[in-house]
């Protein structure tokens, strides 16, 4: 069983996470094909994107690789 997080981290994982879909469908990008160019599992992209799994920072620079951006661009504005 999974121990609980602040609310307001939730939150912040939620947010990430529908960033990251937004982009990923700007790039006409399947959750499975993501992962293959990132050399990540699509589960943990679907996790990612569901606000269910905190990404650790080296799975961030290797998404924001694969979709040909900066790691900046994943977190959404105003975020803090």
């Amino acid at each position: 069983m999974h121990a609980s997080i602040p609310p307001r981290l939730a939150e912040l994982r939620r947010q990430f996470g529908l960033r990251l879909r937004e982009i990923r469908e700007e790039h006409d990008l399947t959750q499975e094909r993501l992962g293959e160019l990132a050399g990540l599992d699509r589960k943990t992209i679907n996790r990612i994107e569901n606000g269910m799994y905190s990404p650790r920072l080296d799975n961030i620079f290797q998404i924001a690789d694969a979709l040909g951006i900066t790691a900046r661009e994943l977190f959404p504005r105003g975020l803090s």
